[in-house]
Order: C-alpha cells, then structure tokens, then sequence
C-alpha cells in the first residue's frame, strides 16, 4: 500500500520535469522576441534538450526497473535536487539572478517541504539558498536591445513565474492528495478484509473441529444401523427407518470429506480445472436429488463446454448454500441459467420465494456477520467470501416473482475462467434445459 504512494510521488516528479523542460524550450524560443536576437535561444535549446533526455533515461529506468527496485538516485530527495540543479544551470546561461525564473526554486522547495523528511527538505531548502547566492554573482549576462523595455519585462516575467508557480505547487499538491487518498482506501479494505479473513478462518477451524469430533460417533452410527439392519428381528417397517437412517449418516459423512478435501485443496493452493458444463451439471444433479420435491429448470450455454473452471469444495458449497436459501425462502420454483461471458462465467439463479429478509440483504451490502438469531447469511456469507477470492463476484437483485408470500430473488454469479478446452477434450454441446422435480 505504501509503495502505492511511492509511485505517486515518483510520477508526479518526472511529469514536474517534463513540465520544466517545456517551460525552459518555451522560454528560449520566445527569447529573441523580447531580447532581440542573439545566441541564447540556442544555448537554452540545447540544454534543455540535455535535461530531456536525463529525465527520458530516468523515466525508461522506472519503467523497466519499478519503484520496489529503483536505486537511490529515484528517491525524491535526489529527484529534487537534480530538478533545482536543472533550474539553476538554465537560470545560470540566462541572466543569473536578474532573470525572474529564479523563483521557480520556490516552488521545488515547497514541494520537497511537503514530500522529504524534515532534514532532506532543509537541506534541499540550504541548496536552494547557495544556488541563488552563487547566481548572484556568477552568470552569463543577457545582452538586450532594447533597455527601455528592460523593467517592464522584469515584472512580466516575476508575474508569469509567479503564476507558473501557484500552478505547480497545487497541481503536484492535489496529485499527492489523490494519491494519499487512494492509499487509505486501499489500507481501509485490506484492514477490512484482514477482519473478515480473521473471521473466517475462526468459523473455518470451528468447522474442522466438528468434522474430527464428529467422524467417530457417525462410523459408530453406522455400524449400529448396519448391526440392525442384519438383524432379522427388526420389523419391516423399523428396518425401512433404519435405512433411510444410513442414509443420512451418509450424506453427513459425505460433508466431512469435502470439509477434509477443502483443508487439502487450501494446502496445495491450486484447485484442478474441469469443463464449466460439467461442473456444474454434476453440482445441479446432486442438489436435485436431495430436494426431488422441489422444481429445478436449468440451461447451460452452448459454450460452457468449451471452457474450463477451476472449480473446488468451497465454490461448491457457495452454490449449494445459494440453492438452498432458495428453498428456504419458500420458492416453489428454481431457474439456474449460465453462460459465457468473454472470460467469465455467469451463473444466474432465480426463485419465486419470499426473498431474502431486509436484515441479511444489508448485511450483506455492509459485508458484515448476518444475526445469529435469523438462521439465515452464515453459509451465503463464506460462499461470498470463497468467490471473491477467485476473483469473482455475487450480486442479489429482488424481483417480481410468482408467489403470492412475497418476491423472488435473483442471484448472478460471476466466475473467471480458467482456460479454453480443446476440441478433443470436450465435444461442442448445445444449449439444453433439464427439469426436475414436481
């Protein structure tokens, strides 16, 4: 974050120059106007094209070098002292002292006031005050035509400095308040994001506590329902419970291995890739066949097949919870659409429920913990935190929708893509949509 604001410092010293440097062509061409003519214009062309091309070197250097790697001679101090050095050689072959443009070391002293550390900036403002006493003495006379007009071109020229002046400092002051600004917006939503991280690992090692306490008591479970079921005592309809009891046990024990593959994924820190269309047509086919009561229609675009998605437990499970807060909001019906859009995924998901309560939808904008007395955003608000960190995005928008309870709810899912799959990995599909349920 800090060196954010080291780049907006060093920007805006090489735009300062590049800015001196057309005031110093500026000021040797219009020269012999106010001068008559003589040689001047073209020893301060000359040097002012000597100064173009140190600041070009130094630009080429940041370019390729970057701030994180740049050596000492990109600090701002020596930046500094390079632009009043600059300043006093073309104020040296123009009159010394005499020549207005010597204020403009005003300026550079501000701007190192503002930028350096407290020693720098009264060594540069030191440097400054030599510069100026040697051109008192030393310089190259100006040799003008006409004298008369001498005096009223000396006002001008204090008055045009004065305005160029005023114009650097608060045009250099403004960028590096912008700058600053940004900074602190950025260093707002890491600190932020460091909160909700620390949350989040908080519930993640809560989760992983359950799944060790819970594995043993459910592989017990299982070999009682086994036991029983072997039993030619039980009655039939006892026996049908039991099964249905292992069933259960089954889908729990199916939660702690993805909790289990989730922690191996986070180790190895790079989810495998498969085709988008497959993914989520497998996702779509195990949640319907946990809730076969409920109507799901879903069409997968012609190019899904065509893309892969680096797709893992937790992008599941943020699925999953979005379906089922669908189901809990009472819809009757479920929409899945998806599609590709240039490099991303577009999931939609719309329901004919209730919608989500005022309460979650704004802890939710706040990116904050839901209320734990509402049951509801706990699981919506880890899927949201698993899709940001793949650099996705989810977004609610409220509907009209066709249940008489209340609206429905439109979730739009974004995902980058991972690469293009070649025709022989996937065949070309076409758009298909599935229905399920009653």
């Amino acid at each position: 974050m800090i060196d954010s604001l080291t780049r907006v410092i060093q920007a805006s010293l090489l735009q300062l120059r590049w800015l001196s440097v057309t005031a110093m062509v500026l000021g040797a061409l219009v020269s012999p106007l106010l001068l008559g003519p003589s040689d001047l214009m073209i020893r301060l062309l000359v040097y002012a094209g000597v100064v173009s091309l140190v600041n070009l070197g130094f630009q080429l250097a940041d370019s390729t070098l970057g701030a994180a790697e740049a050596p000492r001679f990109f600090s701002p101090c020596v930046q500094l002292s390079f632009d009043l050095l600059a300043w006093g050689g073309y104020i040296f072959l123009s009159g010394g002292a005499t020549n207005p443009l010597i204020s403009l070391f005003l300026p550079l002293v501000a701007i190192g006031a503002l930028i350096l550390t407290p020693r720098q900036a009264w060594l540069l403002a030191l440097g400054a005050i030599l510069i100026y006493s040697f051109l008192w003495y030393f310089y190259v006379p100006l040799h003008i035509a006409d004298f008369a007009r001498a005096g009223t071109l000396h006002l001008f020229g204090m008055w045009l400095v004065f305005a160029l002046s005023a114009v650097l400092v608060v045009g250099f002051i403004l960028q590096l308040s912008s700058g600053i600004r940004r900074r602190d917006r950025e260093l707002t939503a890491a600190r932020e994001q460091a909160i909700r991280d620390d949350w989040l690992i908080t519930l993640g090692s809560q989760a992983a506590g359950a799944a060790h306490e819970l594995g043993t008591p459910l592989a017990s479970l299982n070999v009682l329902a086994d036991d029983l079921l072997d039993d030619g005592r039980l009655p039939p309809a006892l026996a049908a419970d039991v099964q249905a009891m292992k069933t259960e046990i089954r889908r729990c024990k199916e939660t702690l291995s993805q909790l289990t593959a989730r922690a191996a994924q986070a180790l190895v820190g790079q989810a495998p890739t498969q085709p988008a269309v497959d993914w989520l047509r497998r996702l779509l086919e195990v949640w319907q066949s946990r809730h076969p009561a409920l109507a799901v229609a879903w069409n997968l675009g012609r190019n899904l097949n065509d893309h892969l998605l680096p797709a893992d437990v937790a992008l599941e499970q943020a699925l999953t919870h979005l379906l089922d807060n669908a189901r809990k909001a009472g819809a009757s019906r479920i929409q899945v659409r998806a599609d590709v859009e240039r490099d991303w995924l577009v999931v939609g998901i719309q329901d004919d429920g209730r919608g989500m309560p005022p309460a979650a939808l704004d802890a939710f904008a706040r990116r904050q913990p839901p209320d734990s007395a509402g049951g509801l955003g706990v699981g919506l608000l880890l899927g949201r935190a698993a899709i940001e960190r793949r650099g996705g995005s989810l977004t609610f928008n409220a509907v009209g929708g066709g249940s008489a309870e209340g609206r429905g709810t439109l979730v739009e899912l974004r995902l980058p893509l991972a690469a293009t799959a070649t025709d022989d990995e996937a065949p070309p599909t076409h758009s298909t949509e599935v229905r399920h349920g009653g």
